[in-house]
């Protein structure tokens, strides 16, 4: 009775499944619900995260300047209440956002800071994400071989950590990275490794994303 940490946990909890089903609007009004509770109770790291959280909503409407907004709240609480991880986890977010708004190079430098993060924890997974991300950022810059170095080491933690999904992704990453090149070869051996770890796993819309792929490459190469 009268928990209000666990009520805003339990909004919390729901506005991330939301989000999970890409029914962005309704995660954004649990997120706010849960960011009123915790800033009622005066929960520091909660009120980050919540940030965190209603920044990756608002990323998921293309809401890109309002996503930045809720990322510097949580990077600036992260960094008040000392917390590393939750640090470079909004450092991620903006490097997303600006992503999002084609400004790579802004990209590029907040995605380097949770991989400094990543690597002084030790932890293998959130470094693979931010490989990932950097990939995608020089990839927008045109930068292509450097971006394959950034994949192909996310495709190596991903393997290392049994990540499937992360595998297949990379697989998909290198493959556009390979036909930007005009490496039509390569790029469809990847595509093809992306299209059958996508299957094993069940993910449609990585199967279909990596038809489509193929598709293109067929189409470079004038098989219609």
């Amino acid at each position: 009775m009268g928990d209000k940490t666990g009520e805003g946990r339990s909004y919390s909890n729901l506005g991330n499944t939301y989000q999970g089903l890409r029914q962005f609007k309704t995660a954004i009004e649990y997120h706010q619900r849960h960011l009123d509770i915790v800033k009622k109770v005066r929960d520091k790291a909660g009120e980050g995260t919540s940030n965190g959280n209603l920044g990756k909503a608002y990323q998921g409407l293309g809401q890109f300047k309002t996503a930045i907004e809720y990322h510097q709240r949580h990077l600036e609480i992260a960094k008040e209440v000392g917390d590393k991880v939750e640090e470079g986890i909004s450092y991620g977010g903006l490097g997303n956002a600006y992503q999002g708004l084609l400004k790579f190079k802004t990209a590029i430098e907040y995605h380097q800071r949770p991989l400094e993060i990543a690597k002084e924890k030790g932890d293998k997974v959130e470094a693979g994400k931010s490989y990932d991300s950097l990939g995608n950022a020089f990839q927008g810059v045109g930068q292509l071989k450097t971006a394959i170095e950034y994949h192909q080491r996310h495709l190596e933690i991903s393997k290392e950590v049994g990540d499937k999904a992360g595998e297949g992704t990379s697989y998909g990453n290198l493959g556009n990275a390979y036909q930007g090149l005009g490496q039509f070869i390569t790029a469809m051996e990847c595509h093809k490794r992306h299209l059958k770890i996508f299957k094993e796993v069940g993910d449609k819309t990585g199967e279909a994303c990596a038809l489509c792929f193929l598709g293109i490459i067929f189409e470079c190469q004038g098989s219609l």
